[in-house]
């Protein structure tokens, strides 16, 4: 006779509990230990070799013991809201974001996961470079500077970006870094000051202004006293910027003036 589907459900919970906490929910009544204990060895142990290779320099600094006990907390305390498992090391981020009490050895360690993970996004991003239609030639100040669609952005208190197992921070310091993907696959990453932000904020969240129009605003938010003098270092940015792949060339502007 078939498991009435509550029963069911009661037994997989037991069980996904169990294999989560072994040393606060018992197993499921029937099922070997042995047969169990499998179970709990291959769902620890593969987390803990794909966070591995998702957080590579943070697994070389954290010891064995510890980024196990990291791992497992994990599986106790999170419940991840999404069943895609590439976005599981995002999960593991925000987990850790969520629990600094976790770690209090590393107080960088949330930060320089999610620098990692980033990295991972930028390599999984499907974007193609290719098909953004801008002209790698065009004027980035009478057009619109278009950004590398792969590009992400964020500010850390400290600096994630030199971060090595022989290099460790005593002190926060900020920084805003920049990781994208360039047209021939490698990763790209750049540490910016506070106005590149901003700049590439207008660029992403104006599609149609032109550089020109992007750049006054930019003057006008900081409060530049000579705001053609900002444009004209602006346009020697935006070129950095091209050069860089950071921006990939010039599109149609709708607003211009």
């Amino acid at each position: 006779m078939p498991t009435p589907p509550e029963e069911l459900a009661a037994l997989q919970k037991q069980f996904s509990d169990h294999i989560r906490d072994p040393e606060n929910n018992p197993a499921p009544e029937g099922i070997e230990d042995r047969r169990l204990a499998i179970y709990r060895r291959l769902f620890l142990n593969n987390l803990s070799s794909l966070f591995g290779k998702n957080f590579s320099i943070a697994r070389r600094i954290v010891p064995d013991a510890r980024w196990r006990e990291l791992i497992r907390a994990f599986m106790v305390e999170h419940r991840p809201t999404t069943p895609l498992f590439p976005e599981i090391g995002r999960e593991f981020v925000r987990f850790l974001a969520e629990h600094p009490e976790q770690y209090p050895e590393w107080p960088w360690l949330a930060e320089l996961c999610h620098w990692q993970f980033m990295a991972t996004s930028v390599r999984n991003d499907e974007a193609e470079l290719s098909e953004t239609g801008a002209d790698p030639e065009g004027d980035l100040l009478a057009e619109h500077p278009e950004v590398n669609p792969t590009l992400r952005v964020a500010r850390y208190q400290w600096p994630v970006h030199e971060i090595r197992a022989d290099r460790i921070p005593n002190e926060p310091f900020e920084v805003i870094l920049a990781i994208y993907r360039k047209p021939d696959d490698r990763l790209g990453r750049l540490r910016i000051n506070a106005v590149t932000g901003r700049l590439l904020e207008l660029l992403q969240e104006n599609p149609a202004r032109s550089g020109q129009l992007c750049l006054k605003q930019l003057a006008e938010e900081i409060g530049h006293a000579e705001p053609d003098a900002m444009i004209a270092q602006g346009v020697k940015l935006l070129e950095s910027l091209r050069s860089k792949s950071l921006v990939l060339g010039a599109g149609s502007a709708q607003n211009t003036a």
